[in-house]
Order: C-alpha cells, then sequence, then structure tokens
C-alpha cells in the first residue's frame, strides 16, 4: 500500500519564517560583540552561534520534513513527515502502521519487514518478559540466548527494571557509575543479530529492546503490554 507525498505550504513558510527570525538573532547577537569584552563577548558569541545552529536546523526542517500525506492504511492526515527518504520507519499515529518514504511515494511496511538494523522498539515494561516463540529475526525456532548490552550512566536506575533484567535470566549490574543491563534474546543458530537493548532517557520506562524484525516486534508487544495507568 502506497501513497503519494506532497510539500505541505503551510509547513513550509512556518519553518521558513522561524529560520528567518532566529537568522535575524543570530546576527544580532554576533553584531552586539563589537565593543565589547569579557563575559558579555562570550555570551554574545554563545548565543549567536546557538541560534545560528537553530536556524540551520529550522531550514533544514523546511526543506526536508514539510510533507504531508494520507495513510494508505486508515486514511488519516499524515503531516509534517519526510519529504523523500526516510532510513527508519516512521509511523502512523491514529493506526500505527509502520511506513518509509522514498522519493516521495510513503509505503507501508509488510507484516514480515525486516529492516537491515534494528530499530523496531519495544519498551521492558514490568519485571517479567513473555517471548514470541522462535527466533527474534527470522522466526525459526530459537536455539540460544544472545546477549545484548546497554549501560545506564544514572544511578537512581528504577528497580523494576533492573529486576526485569534479572527475570530475563540476564544480568543488570549496578556500579557507582550506573548500571550495565545484560539480556539473553532467542535467536535461532543462523542469526545473532535481530535485536539491541538500549536506555532511552525521557522513556518510560527507560529500558527499551529494538528489533530488526517488524512481525516479531508486534508479537512482543501483544504480550508485554505496557501497564495502565493508574487514574
Amino acid at each position: 500500500m502506497t501513497s503519494t507525498v506532497t510539500r505541505n505550504t503551510g509547513s513550509t513558510i512556518k519553518y521558513a519564517v522561524i529560520t528567518v527570525v532566529l537568522a535575524g538573532l543570530s546576527f544580532l547577537c554576533f553584531s552586539a560583540m563589537s565593543g565589547r569584552s569579557g563575559f558579555l563577548w562570550v555570551l554574545c558569541l554563545v548565543g549567536g552561534i546557538g541560534l545560528a545552529v537553530f536556524a540551520l536546523g529550522s531550514l533544514l526542517a523546511a526543506k526536508d520534513l514539510a510533507g504531508t500525506a494520507t495513510c494508505p492504511r486508515c486514511q488519516a492526515a499524515l503531516a509534517e513527515i519526510e519529504l523523500n527518504h526516510t532510513d527508519e520507519p516512521a509511523f502512523c499515529d491514529k493506526c500505527q502502521a509502520a511506513y518509509l518514504v522514498d522519493k516521495r511515494v510513503l509505503t507501508v511496511l509488510a507484516d514480515d519487514y525486516v529492516h537491515p538494523t534494528p530499530v523496531f522498539s519495544a519498551p521492558v515494561t514490568g519485571q517479567t518478559i513473555s517471548w514470541p516463540e522462535g527466533c527474534c529475526l527470522c522466526a525459526r525456532p530459537a536455539t540460544r540466548g544472545v546477549e545484548a548490552k546497554t549501560h545506564d550512566g544514572q544511578t537512581g536506575t528504577n528497580v523494576a527494571v533492573a529486576a526485569a533484567g534479572l527475570a530475563l535470566g540476564g544480568i543488570a549490574v549496578r556500579t557507582g557509575g550506573g548500571t550495565t543491563y545484560t539480556l539473553r534474546i532467542p535467536h535461532c543458530a543462523e542469526h545473532d543479530d535481530g535485536a539491541k537493548v538500549e536506555i532511552q532517557s525521557g522513556n518510560d520506562p527507560p529500558l527499551q529492546i529494538r528489533f530488526r524484525s517488524y512481525a516479531y516486534q508486534r508479537r512482543f508487544l501483544a504480550l508485554n503490554p505496557k501497564p495502565a495507568k493508574a487514574a
């Protein structure tokens, strides 16, 4: 299933205006450096550079993130998406269909799609994990658990996350410099690169498993739903 990505004029104008404003403020900061010294000179320099960086980011957004399309699966409007190319799948906010964009064509991924690298994220939501049957990459019978490691530099990591690592038969080692997690993820004899683990700061929970297989990620999420928040 595909749809055409077109440029959204409103988004383009919005980012263009933001770019002009930020560039103007950056110019004023650099201009204010003349005749100043010490702390004020450094402050103007840092401010000018920072605003210039944000202006560049806004310019790139106007160039690449001003696309709009219709989700081929649920017909919802997708706004401010990549115009020309996405390296990693994005998701429809309404139906959660995964898609890629290439040359202004949006393609919904097939159920058995496998990405070259682990990109399909699933949170570790509790103290136990139910693994779908089979290898996390090809779904053939799993014969081993391949270790995947990540390190959390924060010393106050949620205790439930550490317990989840232990419940998986993995290792959660706490040190003064944070916590290192080692999880054993199901693989067949032929594959060893179907997933990785990582800490995503700001996420709740922060410990995430990223899979290459879109099908395996969906099965994992179905078996390990995120607990409902208390009212």
